[in-house]
């Protein structure tokens, strides 16, 4: 009956709402980062946790600041003293208050991520369990953040108290997710910026949280939600001092589990990015449409490979996280590609498989995501040629960018193009340890002086 009546009667109903509408005018009226490569907020039911983890920025202050608007109401309405003199025990309403606020919060949560794994399976995205420990852990931090500011306002009964608390906890949010978002802004991570829910942008739809960190959080914000209920329910100040020990234990808990850098918070998805094979051609789960059309034309391109030294005798789909400021991973033996990133590639044709293969002599670029230098590209493409005997534009980039530079890349060309077969050889050999290396100029390495 009371639990029934804080539905009806308390601010929970609002709170799920203002979670549920806040994220939901995110999603859909922002185009923001969620909408792009590599990591598309419909591609992957995890992915789209992911993203709802990051939108925690915004959300976790609503949920605490609606906590603390309804943690006063007993002193506004000035009803302190008459609770007090009841003979039910005080922590019977307040844990029923507490399951209301804490369960509508929680729900608006879930919705978003219902409609979510809606928008996954409408554009045929990829669905697994994998999203479980990402989204019980957001759960876990918005009860935790109801709960604490239910105490927060119970204790302060103040004007300023809900708004103050709404703001300072955005203002950590920020600065939290500023320290695990690959040093966006520059600033290190920390094991400290955990303590908030928020993460950084999944870049990838082939990743997930890292068991340290879900283990972490969860120690965290479950002794962040037992504090914010026994402070709501402590009326002496033994019991408040008390009440301070579970969230004291949760820090000491999570603090050494927490990952020691940033590129521990992620990590390759066991469902989403186990490996499908064909022979030597490896492509992802996710991916493995991609994995017909792509054997026939790969095993062509590592023949052509196979006269260099320490050939490739592999093609894989990269499944690491994207870096952000560095180049991927490569390995001189493995030809990978990145159907994540470079989205051209997942419905290429023969033809264009084959020359992704076969450009920078079957290894990457060196640049950082989406900062393509001439050097690179154009040496990358001047290799691909070198084997099929046409210089093409590669399938990852546009047409335009290709007939922008074309007088430039046409010349380098041709340059090469009239040295002897032996020399040829010889450059493609030591630009393909340029890239591998990521150490000196591809493209002067091929055409000493192209670009002068």
């Amino acid at each position: 009956m009371i639990l029934r009546t804080e539905l009806r009667r308390s601010i929970a109903p609002w709170a799920g709402l203002a979670l549920l509408v806040v994220a939901l005018g995110f999603l859909f009226l922002l185009s923001g980062p969620w909408w792009k490569v590599p990591a598309p907020w419909t591609g992957n039911t995890t992915t789209t946790a992911l993203w709802l983890r990051f939108l925690l920025v915004f959300l976790w202050p609503i949920a605490v600041g609606a906590g603390a608007i309804q943690g006063m109401r007993d002193s506004r309405s000035g009803m302190v003293e008459l609770l007090s003199t009841t003979s039910r025990p005080g922590w019977h309403r307040a844990i029923r208050l507490a399951g209301a606020v804490g369960a509508l919060s929680a729900l608006g949560f879930l919705l978003v991520f219902g409609v979510g794994v809606a928008e996954v399976l409408g554009h045929g995205g990829f669905v697994s369990a994998s999203f479980l420990p990402v989204v019980l852990v957001g759960l876990l931090a918005v009860v935790a953040g109801s709960w604490i500011g239910l105490a927060a306002g119970r204790l302060l009964p103040h004007p300023l108290t809900a708004p103050a608390l709404a703001v300072l906890t955005l203002v950590a949010s920020v600065l939290a997710w500023t320290s695990v978002e690959a040093n966006v802004l520059s600033v290190p991570y920390h094991r400290f910026a955990l303590l908030a829910p928020a993460l950084g942008q999944p870049r990838g739809v082939l990743v997930t949280t890292s068991a340290p960190t879900d283990l972490g959080q969860a120690a965290w914000f479950a002794g962040l939600a037992a504090t914010g209920l026994l402070l709501l329910a402590a009326k002496s100040a033994r019991a408040k001092v008390l009440g301070l020990l579970p969230v004291v234990a949760g820090a000491a808990i999570a603090l050494p589990v927490f990952p020691a850098s940033a590129d521990g918070l992620l990590v390759p998805d066991s469902v989403a990015a186990r490996k499908l094979c064909d022979g030597p051609i490896c492509v992802s789960r996710v991916h493995e449409d991609r994995l017909a059309a792509l054997a026939g034309p790969g095993r062509e391109a590592l023949a052509m490979l196979a006269k260099l030294p320490g050939a490739p005798t592999r093609i894989e789909e990269q499944i690491a996280p994207n870096p952000v400021t560095g180049p991927v991973p490569r390995d001189p033996g493995v030809v990978y590609l990145d159907f994540q990133r470079n989205d051209a590639l997942l419905t290429a044709n023969a033809d264009d498989l084959r020359l992704a293969v076969l450009s920078g002599a079957g290894v990457p670029s060196c640049d950082p995501p989406y900062v393509g230098s001439l050097a690179d590209l154009g040496a990358r493409m001047i290799a691909a040629a070198h084997f099929t005997g046409e210089l093409k534009p590669l399938p990852e980039y546009a047409g335009k960018w290709f007939l922008v530079q074309s007088g430039v890349l046409e010349q380098a060309w041709a340059k090469f193009r009239a040295l002897p077969e032996e020399v040829r050889f010889g450059r493609i050999v030591a630009m393909r340890q340029v890239l591998l290396t990521c150490q000196g100029d591809p493209l002067d390495t091929l055409v000493p002086g192209a670009l002068r």
